[in-house]
Parts: structure tokens; sequence; C-alpha cells
């Protein structure tokens, strides 16, 4: 599901939390590392960050609006950008990582409409989509005020 087109250097087009996931964390060329998760506010429908794995072997948070999420990579404009354990609190207090929040139900006005595997991002964090999966078959669910995501109501 890649929706990456380049405008500007970056993208202006939904991309997928897998796709995220999938680019390296760079400042100025220097690979810094590559996200594990995605960090999800469900009540303020967005991705808020991003889990890091360094070079370093520790992994830090990202915070999303820290980025520029390019085609080939997530730019910072430099290492200070990453925060630690004690950064990193703040974030994982209001939010959830997606890691936890894959395989729970979605129901849609009450109605299971199948598992979440994934979120469609917009290029301000805003989450446009959730990706579930009913009966082997992918299909994205617009969040709204009847959608829920495991015990967790969406706004609208």
């Amino acid at each position: 599901m890649p929706r990456f087109t380049e405008a500007g250097g970056g993208h202006d087009a939904a991309v997928t939390g897998d796709d995220l996931l999938a680019l390296p964390v760079r400042s100025r060329g220097i690979r810094l590392g590559f996200p594990v998760d995605l960090i999800v506010d469900l009540d303020g429908l967005r991705v808020v960050g991003l889990e890091v794995q360094c070079g370093d072997d520790v992994r830090r948070v990202l915070p999303l609006a820290a980025a520029a999420v390019g085609v080939d990579e997530i730019a910072v404009p430099s290492a200070l950008m990453l925060f630690d354990e004690l950064g990193a609190a703040f974030y994982r207090e209001r939010a959830s990582a997606l890691s936890r929040l894959r395989g729970s139900d979605v129901e849609l006005n009450g109605r299971p409409v199948g598992a979440l595997r994934d979120v469609v991002v917009s290029a301000d964090g805003s989450i446009e989509a959730f990706v579930v999966e009913h009966d082997g078959r992918l299909s994205e669910v617009e969040p709204g005020p009847r959608l829920r995501v495991g015990a967790v109501a969406t706004a609208a």
C-alpha cells in the first residue's frame, strides 16, 4: 500500500505505518537508526512519534513533528531530536504503540469490521484511515465518532 509521492523533497500523500517503519532515520545523510514502532494517539487520531532503534543499540523516541518524511528516509536536523527514556516517557504515557494495537478488534456502529493491521497517516501525522483485516481481506476504515479500536472510541 505505498503512497509516497515526491513533492518538494518530501511526501504530500498518505503513507501506511508499515511504509514509515521501512525508512531509515537520518540526519544530514548519516543513518541514526530505523523506526521499530509508531506511537499513536487514538484520542487525537494522530501518530505523534516513532520509536527508533538507534545505531548505539538504544531505543529512542522521535516526535513526528520534528521529522521530515521523504520517499527514501525520515530526516531530522539533529540526533538531539531523538529523546532518551526520560523524554520518551511523555509520549508513552499519552499514547499507544501501534504494535500493541495491531490485532485489536475494530468496530463501526457497534459492528465488528475486522482486526487492526495498520494505519494510514497523512503528512501532518493525522490518521486518515485504519487498515483492518476481515476474512483475509484488507480494507480501510475512516475514523469517526462511531468507530472503536479495541476499547477506545475514536474522535471525529
